[in-house]
């Protein structure tokens, strides 16, 4: 089944093209609030949504003379900011490789704690599902802080091992968050 594109879209789409203004902001207008409110429950943060949407629409008016929407603007857009939400998770999760952790000295607000306890515990489900032994890698070299080579002397592995388990660890963290 082919779905058509909605004439007025295209129309939008053919006039942003001609770098129409008008066009960019009634596109702006008719989808903003449910692209936001997309990146919002994914991220549940205002303002990382605001920057998606925002990266979002420029992105769109940077590439208005060759971008093709085949199926729907919606469609288009929807998974556009979807890309974007994941993107910026993984790049949390990378800084979470960075072994950056909350701060006791810093001030967090409600929002943030929760936040941050929800990936917790959506993380700590995920390790759960390595086998046994990267599990215990992963816990060494992320929560105690050992080096590969104290892990490798400690588990009686080589360092090339715990790197591969490390490296497995921080593979289905990123893909799957």
């Amino acid at each position: 089944m082919t779905i058509n594109i909605n004439h007025i879209d295209v129309e939008l789409l053919n006039r942003l093209r001609e770098n129409d203004t008008q066009a960019f902001e009634s596109i702006y207008k008719k989808y903003w609030h449910n692209l936001y409110l997309t990146a919002f429950s994914i991220l549940k943060g205002k303002q990382a949504a605001e920057d998606i949407i925002q990266d979002l629409f420029i992105q769109l008016w940077n590439k208005r003379a060759t971008i093709s929407v085949t199926i729907s603007l919606n469609a288009y857009l929807s998974a556009s900011v979807k890309h974007e939400v994941f993107r910026v998770i993984r790049k949390r999760i990378a800084e979470l490789d960075s072994n950056e952790v909350i701060q006791p000295d810093k001030t967090y607000n409600a929002q943030e704690l929760i936040e941050y306890k929800e990936f917790l515990a959506h993380t700590q489900q995920l390790i759960a599902k390595l086998s046994v032994k990267c599990q215990e890698v992963f816990v060494l070299s992320r929560e105690d802080q050992y080096s590969h080579k104290e892990i490798a002397a400690q588990l009686n592995i080589s360092s090339k091992t715990v790197e591969n388990h490390i490296g497995k660890a921080l593979g289905l963290l990123k893909n799957s968050l």
